[in-house]
């Protein structure tokens, strides 16, 4: 009795092994269309080659018995990791009949865009490592520079922001994505409206141009080129020659005569 016990414990160990399936894995991204998997049929008797296949760890089916599986992926969001496991016998390999679906396209993305009173948020995917942004503040119909960020890179979401610099009433700001492979990428505008309030300047006697609060400015020669700009309480134009000069701050356009 105990000896066909042990037979019996022997024979139930040997089946329980050969039924022990091999893992195969595949790994991307979700770019918005759904994978095919490819079922080899063993023969009769054995039946097909996958046992189970699971979607980022959630079983989906069990023995599917068709020679092609689509693993629906809609549910996921776009740009999601997606690990598919597909559980099978060692005598087979299942395959993906559409593997470039799930492949990492590797293109810039702006995803979302925030503005407050004090900050500049964008969030981005997949930047390059040797970019960077150019923030921009549309003056007058002009698009002026405010500042550069350099890019973090990676294929997964990163944040960046800048001080805002508003003035009263709307502001109209975009962002530019410069990557050396590709042309430049602009974000779509978005506007802040700012109820701060007005900042003021006075020239003083010995050529100083001093504002009522920090600010951003802009200051253009008769031929209307730049020649300062900064983001300060004051402006020294004192060893500018004499001439006629354009100011530009806080959305205003003003013109003075140096004598």
């Amino acid at each position: 009795m105990m000896r066909n016990c042990s037979l019996l414990f022997l024979l139930f160990t040997i089946i329980s092994f050969s039924s022990i399936g091999k893992d195969t894995y595949f790994r991307g991204f979700y770019n918005g269309e759904n994978v095919f998997v490819r079922n080899p049929y063993l023969g009769q008797g054995a039946g097909f080659c996958i046992e189970a296949i699971y979607l980022n760890g959630q079983l989906l089916v069990k023995n599917p018995d068709v020679s092609a599986y689509q693993i629906d992926m809609q549910g996921l969001e776009v740009d999601s990791r997606v690990v598919i496991r597909i559980v099978h016998d060692d005598s087979c390999e299942p395959e993906l009949t559409n593997p470039e679906v799930i492949e990492d396209l590797l293109e810039f993305n702006w995803l979302k865009f925030y503005v407050d009173e004090n900050e500049i948020i964008w969030i981005t995917t997949k930047e390059s490592k040797e970019g960077f942004y150019i923030v921009e503040k549309q003056i007058d119909n002009e698009w002026m520079i405010l500042d550069t960020v350099k890019t973090k890179g990676g294929i997964f979401i990163n944040q960046h922001s800048v001080e805002a610099d508003h003035s009263f009433g709307e502001n109209l700001y975009r962002v530019q994505y410069h990557d050396l492979k590709l042309p430049v990428k602009y974000s779509e505008t978005f506007n802040y409206k700012s109820d701060k309030r007005e900042i003021t300047y006075a020239i003083t006697d010995d050529w100083m141009i001093e504002f009522s609060e920090e600010v951003s400015f802009w200051l253009y020669n008769a031929n209307s080129r730049i020649i300062k700009r900064g983001k300060d309480v004051t402006c020294d134009i004192q060893k500018l020659p004499k001439g006629r000069y354009m100011l530009k701050y806080d959305g205003k356009e003003v013109y003075f005569d140096k004598e």
